[in-house]
């Protein structure tokens, strides 16, 4: 796992394992997100998937929705 950014095309990148203790959510969920397409296109480093810093907006939208309001993936992803 990566825990430093990383800077691509002039954008910054953080992993997806990274993120998840940002917002105290799961990393598996993170991932199930990611491989839904939710998060935009990401970068391969390692073992580990990293996305922009532009998508942490979406992310704390997701979370939201997903322990706040208790929404699974599939009604998430169907609202976003």
């Amino acid at each position: 796992m990566t825990r430093e950014p990383v800077l691509h095309e002039g954008e910054v990148y953080v992993s997806l394992e990274v993120v998840a203790e940002i917002y105290h959510v799961s990393s598996v969920v993170l991932h199930q997100v990611y491989d839904r397409g939710l998060l935009g296109p990401g970068l391969a480093r390692g073992s580990t998937i990293c996305i922009a810093t532009l998508s942490f907006d979406r992310v704390a939208t997701i979370v939201r929705l997903h322990q706040g309001y208790g929404l699974d993936l599939e009604a998430i992803a169907a609202r976003l």
